[in-house]
């Protein structure tokens, strides 16, 4: 029985635009709330470089960061500034002046922001991770000189105070399983195509310029996502000039879940707690094949059926409540213990110590609602929060663990990899 806020457009049954209106205002009620949340944790240069980015990718301005030349690609569809972004640009630059250019191509299709920004996990060292897609026929002059563009950006955003790293995504090469095409020199989403769309449907903050075709389809149509697609299209009912085509998640090939275990491994060295949780969440998926029911689709189920709780869509509660569910099903209580700390610890809230003036304090009463709800004492959160003067014992029972658990992921992906000739064909989604 459906629920009654729950959307299930059925293209056999026809489908109300005023439907297709609703469920994107449930989208982007979710990407507001979220990037509500990410800008009240940045300083004011910060929120400035984040507030700028559609402006400076829509227009060439000497004037302005990131300026390369009049041919560099610009103009992000559909954009169009408001007066509070003009203000602040006009703060940079007291003689620009933005003149739109109704003829220019608009040849970037979309800005989406990454990581942990918004998120519980959310720091005052957290970087800024940007996805910019651009027009798929782009010739290797126009994408130098988006590169230089992003690189100056780069450099902008770090005198501000800010590391920026920006992706050049081309989205019809993306949503055929090519490699995408990056500023970076991190090419970790060569091996892991699907699981990084994965975590991109589940945690994007859309910036500017078109939505993702994928909030469209319903989870019951994600096996015929490219036919669900289409008809939508040929029916007029979403313009193509308004979405942009990643792709989608009815298949994961398990080798994924090899190459981003192994990634995550290496990552552990700098941050255990996060790849602990990150290990965790491949080895849940690998033990669901073929019936991997990935966390996006989780998130979409929800928005369809307006669930849009911002604290339970959290991307890291989402990964937590996944993770516990399934060791509470292997009945591996210490594992769970350990999954908990390294939430806890990689968020670092220090909850008996007194709230810093300007926090985000939203952060600080879910991880208040999450530790009461796993019966910690006050005893046990000071000890977390005293880790910084943790001494031989408490640091190395710690360090054990948190080995253990690393090790146990080294094995578990050992064992997918000897596996791996018996899991080559494509792992399903419910």
């Amino acid at each position: 029985m459906t629920r009654p806020f729950e959307i299930r457009p059925a293209l056999n049954e026809g489908i109300d635009r005023q439907i297709l209106h609703q469920l994107r205002g449930r989208f982007l009620a979710v990407n507001q709330g979220r990037l509500a949340r990410a800008m009240a944790g940045l300083t004011p240069c910060q929120q400035t470089v984040l507030s700028l980015l559609a402006l400076l990718f829509h227009v060439n301005h000497r004037l302005l960061p990131g300026y390369v030349s009049d041919c560099t690609p610009a103009g992000v569809s559909g954009y169009v500034p408001d007066a509070s972004t003009l203000e602040r640009a006009q703060g940079l630059a007291p003689d620009f002046t933005y003149t739109c250019a109704p003829t220019a191509p608009l040849l970037i299709h979309g800005l989406y922001l990454m990581g942990s920004l918004g998120t519980l996990a959310q720091t005052d060292k957290s970087d800024m991770d940007v996805w910019i897609c651009h027009a798929p026929d782009l010739d290797e002059g126009a994408l130098a000189a988006l590169h230089q563009k992003c690189h100056q950006l780069e450099l902008w955003a770090a005198i501000q105070g800010w590391e920026a790293h920006f992706f050049l995504i081309d989205a019809q090469r993306y949503a055929q399983g090519e490699v995408a095409l990056k500023w970076s020199e991190d090419d970790g989403a060569a091996v892991q195509h699907s699981l990084l769309l994965d975590e991109f449907y589940r945690t994007a903050i859309w910036l500017a310029g078109r939505t993702p075709l994928w909030w469209w389809v319903p989870v019951c149509e994600e096996a015929r996502y490219v036919e669900f697609a289409s008809a939508l299209q040929a029916k007029c009912f979403i313009g193509a000039d308004e979405v942009i085509d990643l792709g989608h998640l009815a298949h994961i090939a398990p080798s994924e879940f090899l190459g981003a275990g192994l990634r995550q491994l290496f990552k552990g060295i700098e941050s255990p707690y996060k790849s602990v949780l990150k290990l965790l969440l491949i080895e849940v998926y690998a033990s669901e094949h073929p019936q991997v029911n990935c966390l996006s689709l989780g998130f979409k189920r929800a928005v369809y059926s307006n669930q849009l709780d911002l604290d339970e869509l959290d991307p890291y509660v989402v990964v937590y409540r996944r993770i516990e569910d399934y060791l509470r099903a292997c009945g591996d209580e210490q594992r769970l213990e350990l999954v908990r700390r390294s939430l806890y610890l990689k968020v670092n809230p220090k909850l008996t110590r007194h709230a810093a003036q300007g926090g985000a304090q939203w952060q600080r009463q879910l991880l208040e609602r999450l530790t009461t709800e796993w019966g910690w004492d006050a005893q046990q959160l000071a000890r977390l929060d005293n880790r910084s003067n943790w001494k031989i014992g408490p640091d190395s029972r710690e360090r054990l663990a948190l080995s253990r658990e690393l090790n146990g992921s080294y094995r578990f992906l050992s064992r997918l990899a000897r596996d791996e000739p018996a899991l080559r064909w494509p792992v399903s989604v419910e």
